[in-house]
């Protein structure tokens, strides 16, 4: 129970316990903590010696960490981080083959990705989930994951709807992974130099969503392959300056010739049928080229300085020669 006193407007009064001895005062902006040594006289508490305050000031932190545990054994059809940030509250995606989410109603493009404080483009112009390859994010070699879904650090720069901060592995000895399924394979290996200085990662994966896609309305051939490889590597040179290397190279092919396509609609009393039949194929690609080069100086323990270079090139190229006739059938049965 806190009341103000008539005396003092910064002034409170507090009914504690005796055997309290610590009492903390929680702000928007600060924690203040304080010591007291208290004596009982037969109707008050007098407080007689304040030891020390202590007063933590900062920002509220809205990122939200993100389990890599559970992202790795998550079902999902991309085996992404982002399959799990599609769970989180005020996030949708309408899309189960996609990595593209919107938040808060926000537009898919306008979330930022950052990767050890590098920030990740991808401009591809896909028009649909079924040719979207492999997410950037490699999850063989994430450390620790946040998401923001608002209120974030300007250093982010001014996306208006979320943040995902990755950050990878500083591995400290050799290591590796390999993984093989119905869907695709991947492997990964880290491992770091005897005096530290130089830490590195690379990760190969490859997918194939051949055997969901047999399953769309549209029947046909699908020949869908994305193969990314992707590498890490930090150079300390001493406590005061960092260098590190992140690229990735990803070829994306998607190719398809349907045949026919069945759709039912209608009423119980009047059933309909639509019959389209295909004749041609679409053979799409997709291949990027992304790299940075990153220093960083620490003049002091509570100050550092980043510089920050990146390049990216994409070729995407869409042959289609596909055309095809259709047939409206009434009275359709299951043996159409």
């Amino acid at each position: 129970m806190h009341k103000k006193t008539k005396e003092d407007d910064n002034a409170y009064e507090i009914g504690i316990r005796m055997n309290h001895k610590n009492i903390f005062f929680t702000a928007l902006l600060c924690l203040l903590s304080s010591s007291f040594a208290m004596a009982q006289t037969q109707d008050t508490t007098v407080v007689r010696e304040i030891t020390g305050t202590e007063v933590r000031a900062g920002r509220l932190n809205n990122n939200r960490a993100i389990s890599i545990i559970s992202a790795r054994n998550m079902p999902s059809v991309n085996n992404s981080i982002e399959a799990l940030i599609k769970t989180l509250p005020g996030v949708t995606s309408n899309n189960e083959l996609s990595s593209q989410y919107s938040v808060r109603g926000g537009n898919f493009d306008e979330n930022l990705i950052y990767v050890n404080d590098i920030e990740i483009f991808r401009p591809f112009l896909i028009r649909s989930g079924e040719q979207e390859g492999l997410s950037f994010i490699n999850p063989d070699l994430v450390s620790t994951v946040q998401f923001s879904a608002g209120g974030f650090d300007a250093k982010y720069g001014d996306k208006m709807s979320s943040v995902l901060d990755i950050r990878y592995k500083r591995p400290n000895e050799f290591a590796g992974s390999a993984s093989l399924d119905l869907l695709g394979a991947s492997a990964h290996l880290e491992g770091a130099s005897n005096n530290q200085k130089w830490k590195g990662l690379i990760g190969v994966r490859h997918k194939s969503n051949q055997y969901l896609l047999n399953s769309l309305p549209t029947q046909g051939d699908y020949r869908p392959a994305f193969t990314d490889v992707q590498t890490y590597v930090l150079y300390t040179l001493n406590p005061r300056w960092e260098f590190d290397v992140l690229g990735n190279i990803a070829l994306n092919r998607y190719e398809v010739i349907p045949t026919s396509r069945r759709t039912r609609f209608g009423t119980v009393n009047n059933p309909m049928g639509l019959f389209i039949y295909f004749q041609g194929q679409e053979v799409s690609r997709f291949n990027s080229i992304f790299g940075a080069f990153s220093t960083t100086y620490r003049p002091h323990v509570d100050m550092q300085h980043r510089l920050t270079m990146s390049a990216f090139q994409t070729i995407e190229r869409e042959f289609f020669d596909i055309f095809g006739a259709y047939e409206l059938k009434e009275g359709m049965d299951e043996k159409d």
